[in-house]
């Protein structure tokens, strides 16, 4: 399990801080990373500090027994509704991407001269393609079907991004893709972390299917207007 160095390393590379280690990204209020061993919180630089102090307490208290930890979450949104309205809640498991994943063969990196394989099912991620955003894809009958995308990039580490056309689901196409990622991602020197939301029950399941380790679970809120 990680340490809660490489929680500050992995939140550090992922988000924008001020000279404060304050989030500067707009809307995002508050993101939390959480495993068995340690807890790392960040506020947005523009919450009052003694909201900042008083999520940041919520998150380092004694947890108690699993079922009050909603209560937790709940602590959350009260103080930070007392701010602003919420404009959105994310939650979910995180995975670190282990070596040598099984499935990773015939998938095609895509890029500036092979986007137009994205076109007739996963057209959104043209652009990102064409600007180089590293992306594995299983292609079938001449198109990109399924792909992973290193959403967010630093040297260290690369979030997945995941999608499968819709009439292409179910086939086991997406961990193929998630495992090439993955290896393309460790041949830079970068460790590849694939993070779902705890009601996104598909991508929980790649995950255990190609055998991802489970390092922890996210938790972050954004506020309107902030």
């Amino acid at each position: 399990m990680p340490d809660r160095r490489l929680l500050e390393d992995l939140v550090a590379a992922r988000f924008a801080h001020d000279e404060r280690n304050r989030l500067t990204r707009p809307a995002l209020a508050l993101y939390v990373i959480r495993t068995p061993e340690a807890v790392t919180v960040r506020c947005h630089a523009r919450l009052p500090d003694d909201v900042a102090e008083q999520l940041r307490a919520i998150a380092e208290r004694p947890r108690g027994r699993p079922r009050d930890w909603s209560r937790e979450y709940g602590g959350y949104l009260d103080t930070l509704s007392k701010v602003a309205p919420i404009a959105a809640v994310r939650a979910g498991p995180l995975y670190l991407c282990p070596p040598n994943l099984a499935g990773s063969e015939s998938c095609v990196r895509l890029g500036p001269d092979n986007a137009a394989l994205l076109e007739g099912c996963l057209e959104e991620w043209i652009p990102d393609a064409k600007a180089g955003m590293l992306m594995m894809a299983v292609v079938e009958e001449g198109r990109a079907v399924s792909l992973c995308a290193s959403v967010h990039a630093s040297a260290a580490f690369h979030h997945a991004g995941v999608e499968t056309a819709l009439a292409w689901r179910g086939r086991g196409l997406a961990g193929r893709a998630v495992a090439a990622w993955a290896e393309q991602v460790r041949a830079l020197g970068a460790r590849p972390l694939y993070g779902a939301t705890f009601d996104n029950l598909a991508s929980q399941t790649v995950a255990r299917r190609i055998g991802l380790t489970l390092i922890g679970s996210e938790f972050e809120v954004e506020l309107t207007g902030l």
